[in-house]
């Protein structure tokens, strides 16, 4: 392997991208500092390596497409909530235009890959045949995946384990991925999936199995003791997962039967969260016999059915376990089979425009009706050749039940999500899901992966959805006013005035957990109930800086908030620049959302007693604003030649 990097390690980064070419073979290194120090790690340096390495006319299944994968310089240290990564390339879900884009996935391979001494993998080119990616640190190495190929992503671990033992970490996809399905995840460990993106079909294409890693190595410190004393007091503030205050709690039954408990969803994550679950022996209803253990959180919790919701299929947790398990073995995005593959099959079938999955009844109670679907778009049969497009191109290939897919898919290819429209399980109303709006107008993908801050924190926080340790309105809009500049960016009586700040913040926010690589459902921390004004604070740090803080510490780097805040910035203009000149990405393309968010909200504001749709004219004010925030031009929504030198 080609070594061209420092010999002295930098602190936070290992100073070392690790590059393979699959065509040819070969594979060696590249520095990776003079990129860290002006984009931070992660998301930002993989979009500048976009920008260098990926010009126009590149698709996902092209050979040239790179798949990026990175960790950021608190990955693999003792930072609290630390530990995810970032996978990036042209994405396949990406809809009408396949383009750049990314996604998110937890586990542990991100510090094992810091571990390892790289800060990310680069990957370009196409296998001859499988193969997967060995990293033994400094010894890497391309491996025959032919008896691996066609494998589930469970059995897969599996067998590499058992070849090179259970200390190793995997990234893996499924028969999904194999065959090119456009929401094929790439899977590590049971429930920790990059879902969103359709990755695992670029992997695919690439006849790239796996990556298996194991490091023996450290991340360097720059302030050791100081980065110790400041983890731990926000690991002690961040007491309640999720946003919501008050404890996470078990069940009781699933404690006796199936040994529930709490478990991690990363590396660093420090907190009971009501979300993420660990099961035992769970015995399977399709597949009689089988007995399922593993993770069960955020999205999987819709498999069994919620009663009382538009997701009130009646399959129970036993079916919705094995369901949720079968989906990861598969490779396949559970959000877009959930929120918009099902939902639309069930208004086809109402509206008599579809009764059956060639010859099985759709039926969203009968726990085979699932399996069937599921097994028919991993493999690409029947029908399941044109869900295998995503549930968005689906309606197109089909020629039926698009305007069933325009109530769930709110842009670009991704069902809705915190949104108050086509996502019809987190409770949002108006005028609190404008900001949303602006972040799904101005993004690649659902911008939810790293966008929770401002819309789940608000809700969740407040009394309307924690009725017992919540929030009153007024408290929280006092709150987000020391963020956001105005009490009316966060009040529940505001209408329109003041929310294109909070939608430029957040989008600063997203792409500094995207770097870092830090927990989007922890950070930014705003909110708090060991505060007497709640506002989250500890030691000598607010809340929104706690981020900043951690990484100064980290990386030894003598500079302020504002010039942190400013590298986030640099790398939210570099990625909109590579949409203007890859993909024509301009405002009338943005405005496209405005249809979906003009449909009246699922849900009612109490204070103003009735449903609320999009005032178009008003909000493209808030889009001006936006763009004005940016330093963009209002007419184009292209970063200004001024913005980008001064960046």
């Amino acid at each position: 392997m080609r070594d061209t990097t420092m010999t002295t390690a930098p602190c936070g980064w290992t100073g070392k991208i690790l590059r393979v070419d699959l065509t040819s073979g070969e594979i060696w290194t590249q520095p990776s500092t003079e990129y860290h120090l002006r984009y931070i790690g992660g998301r930002g340096v993989g979009a500048r390596l976009a920008w260098e390495e990926i010009p126009p006319g590149v698709g996902a299944f092209d050979p040239r497409n790179p798949l990026m994968i990175f960790a950021g310089p608190l990955t693999g240290t003792s930072a609290p909530f630390s530990g995810r990564t970032i996978i990036m390339g042209v994405s396949p879900q990406s809809y009408p235009v396949e383009w750049f884009s990314r996604s998110n996935v937890g586990g542990h391979f991100g510090p094992e890959l810091k571990w390892a001494g790289y800060d990310g993998i680069v990957i370009t080119g196409q296998a001859e045949r499988p193969c997967y990616l060995l990293i033994e640190n400094a010894r890497v190495e391309l491996r025959d995946a032919g008896e691996l190929w066609g494998l589930d992503t469970y059995e897969a671990q599996r067998r590499l384990m058992s070849v090179h033992g259970k200390g190793i970490r995997i990234l893996t996809i499924g028969p999904a991925g194999e065959r090119l399905s456009r929401i094929a995840i790439i899977n590590t460990e049971t429930e920790s999936a990059a879902g969103q993106g359709g990755f695992g079909a670029v992997m695919g294409h690439k006849r790239l199995k796996a990556i298996v890693v194991r490091g023996a190595g450290k991340v360097h410190i720059a302030q050791p003791e100081l980065f110790r004393r400041r983890c731990q007091a926000i690991a002690e503030e961040a007491h309640a997962p999720l946003g919501w205050p008050g404890p996470a709690r078990l069940d009781p039954e699933k404690v006796v039967k199936y040994g529930e408990r709490f478990h991690a969803c990363t590396q660093g994550c420090t907190v009971r969260c009501s979300e993420c679950r660990w099961y035992d022996r769970v015995p399977g209803v399709v597949r009689k016999g089988r007995l399922y253990s593993g993770q069960f959180h955020c999205a999987s919790a819709l498999f069994p059915g919620v009663p009382g919701t538009f997701y009130d299929w009646k399959l129970g947790f036993e079916a919705g376990f094995e369901l949720s398990t079968i989906c990861n073995e598969y490779g396949l995005n559970q959000w877009d089979i959930l929120f918009g593959i099902v939902p639309w099959l069930r208004d086809c079938r109402r509206a008599g425009l579809l009764q059956d999955l060639d010859g099985i009844p759709i039926d969203p109670d009968d726990p085979h009706f699932w399996a069937e679907l599921l097994r028919k778009i991993a493999h690409r049969e029947g029908i399941g050749d044109a869900l295998a497009e995503g549930g968005r191109r689906a309606p197109d290939i089909l020629g039926f039940g698009r305007e069933f897919a325009d109530e769930y898919y709110a842009a670009w290819g991704y069902a809705g999500h915190w949104d108050g429209h086509g996502n019809r399980i987190n409770e949002i109303f108006f005028p609190f899901w404008l900001v949303p709006a602006l972040q799904w107008a101005m993004d690649t993908r659902d911008p939810l992966s790293s966008g929770h801050g401002y819309a789940q924190n608000i809700m969740t926080w407040s009394k309307h959805l924690s009725p017992q340790a919540g929030l009153d309105w007024d408290t929280i809009a006092d709150v987000a006013a020391r963020v956001y500049g105005s009490r009316s960016a966060a009040h529940i009586r505001s209408g329109y005035e003041d929310k294109a700040f909070p939608a430029f913040w957040h989008g600063q926010r997203s792409v500094i957990k995207d770097s870092l690589l830090v927990d989007d459902q922890i950070f930014p921390r705003i909110y708090s109930e060991k505060t007497p004004d709640h506002f989250a604070r500890a030691l000598d740090m607010d809340g929104p800086s706690f981020e900043y803080h951690m990484f100064t510490a980290a990386t030894g780097l003598d500079i302020s908030e504002a010039e942190f805040e400013r590298m986030a910035e640099r790398v939210f203009n570099i990625e909109r620049a590579v949409l203007v000149r890859n993909y024509g990405r301009d405002r009338a393309m943005d405005e496209t959302v405005i249809p979906y968010f003009s449909k009246v909200e699922w849900w009612t504001n109490p204070e103003l007693g009735e449903r609320q749709a999009l005032d178009v004219e008003r909000f493209r004010r808030l889009m001006d604003e936006y763009y004005t925030l940016r330093g963009w031009d209002p007419r184009t929504g292209w970063p200004t030649r001024r913005r980008l030198e001064e960046l």
